[in-house]
């Protein structure tokens, strides 16, 4: 019974804190925007169609892969398509879509 105890007197604890004071003018405000929100029609969302479209893989780019990061040059997702400048050089090959980049430039 320790813990119910405990809990009824963290409720009664919060009863006894003190709500802060709303002006008049705040309350007015907020009642109207409640109003407001109550007044609105819903909107109805039309569902997007599937596309019949199959998925297309990004056109590949003449390169090789990357060893490690070099300052000033691109690099290119085979997968998505994507293309990096680096802008500081690594040991480490830059890796997009779980595969290596190529270099481009």
């Amino acid at each position: 019974m320790a813990g119910l105890e405990n809990i009824l007197d963290l409720a009664e604890a919060a009863r006894k804190t003190k709500k802060p004071k709303v002006s008049n003018a705040e309350k007015e405000r907020q009642r109207g925007f409640l109003e407001q929100l109550r007044a609105r029609k819903p909107v109805k969302v039309k569902a997007a169609k599937p596309s019949k479209k199959k998925a297309v893989k990004a056109k590949s780019k003449k390169g090789k892969k990357m060893s490690k990061a070099e300052e000033g040059e691109t690099y290119y997702c085979t997968v998505c398509g994507g293309e990096v400048i680096c802008t500081t050089s690594s040991e480490s090959p830059l890796v997009c879509c779980d595969e290596v980049l190529y270099i481009i430039s």
